[in-house]
């Protein structure tokens, strides 16, 4: 159910098991930050480097560190990468078992790019390069590489990339939530949300307690599709609408506005993230297409589960 959805940034997808790369504090060095700014890019390329070599994988422990130090440093630009998937199939084999010294050096440079390429891909699309330096993302990358970042330590890393990433949630919301109160025929209401129809339904309108059934498409404020129930198949492989409780089975946005919609209609919802999972999910705005196919009574297209326990004493 929607209330139960989590997202998922791949990029940061290790926020929560951030550790140092080296596994001794006394390796760590004086080092003065000017902004929290050169603080924050620290920290960011060195979670790139901790990603690759506390991955688990042992191959990824025998890659020449010099070689992923100079691609990544030199691959934090929009450069494409795709040549160097034939060399990594050198490296490592085409199904990633066949570790082979003879490309170390090369190899090791292509998996340095394509981590600076991706890197910089995903702070682009998040709109984050203006608020970062590059050239401490490089120091901090090495730093990890050489097992010499521990000059923060695992809490601080923790509370710097939440810090992060809310920043730009809140301001890739902003924007959308300001962009969709421009729409044509766009009504705002005062918590916030926006909804726009795109075709006028024919049917009743659901009440602040019924079930409903919709298709919608979840996009995230910078446009990624999360959801598309178009492509949810059941057991008989087909793709069929969603059944919701307004009642405490989905976030506060679709308790609020889709009892202002009528069945048959499809609109477009803009939530900011007070009204969607809030701070638990980063501060995220969403934005839903939604098609709503048909209302009932609480209970009625949604069937609550009795759970049962023959250990219950009576």
């Amino acid at each position: 159910m929607l209330k139960k959805f989590r997202f998922i940034i791949l990029f940061f997808a290790g926020l929560a098991l951030i550790s140092s790369c080296s596994d001794d504090d006394s390796n760590g060095e004086t080092m003065v930050f000017n902004s929290s700014k050169d603080k924050t890019s620290y920290v960011l390329g060195a979670m790139n480097a901790k990603s690759i070599v506390n991955s688990g994988a042992q191959e990824f422990t025998n890659l020449d560190m010099l070689e992923l130090s100079a691609g990544f440093n030199s691959n934090l630009n929009a450069s494409p990468t795709d040549d160097c998937l034939a060399t990594l199939h050198l490296l490592f084999g085409k199904t990633f078992q066949d570790f082979n010294k003879k490309y170390l050096k090369e190899g090791s440079r292509c998996v340095g790019k394509m981590a600076g390429y991706a890197f910089y891909y995903d702070i682009k699309k998040l709109g984050g390069l203006e608020v970062i330096n590059l050239n401490m993302v490089k120091k901090g990358f090495e730093d990890c590489l050489y097992k010499r970042d521990t000059i923060i330590k695992e809490m601080e890393m923790k509370e710097i990339m939440s810090k992060f990433m809310l920043g730009l949630n809140e301001n890739n919301g902003s924007r959308m939530m300001a962009a969709a109160k421009k729409l044509k025929g766009a009504q705002v209401f005062q918590n916030g949300i926006v909804i726009q129809t795109l075709s006028e339904g024919t049917g009743p309108m659901p009440g602040l307690t019924d079930d409903v059934k919709a298709h919608y498409i979840l996009t995230s404020s910078i446009g990624d599709t999360l959801q598309d129930s178009h492509k949810m198949k059941n057991k008989e492989n087909k793709a069929e609408p969603i059944a919701f409780q307004l009642s405490g089975g989905v976030i506060p946005g679709w308790t609020y506005a889709i009892p202002k919609m009528k069945v048959g209609g499809k609109y477009m919802l803009f939530i900011p993230w007070e009204m969607a999972y809030g701070e638990q999910e980063g501060r995220q705005s969403l934005c839903f297409e939604i098609e709503l196919i048909a209302r009932g009574k609480k209970g009625e297209l949604v069937k609550t589960e009795v759970p049962t326990n023959t250990n219950i004493q009576q």
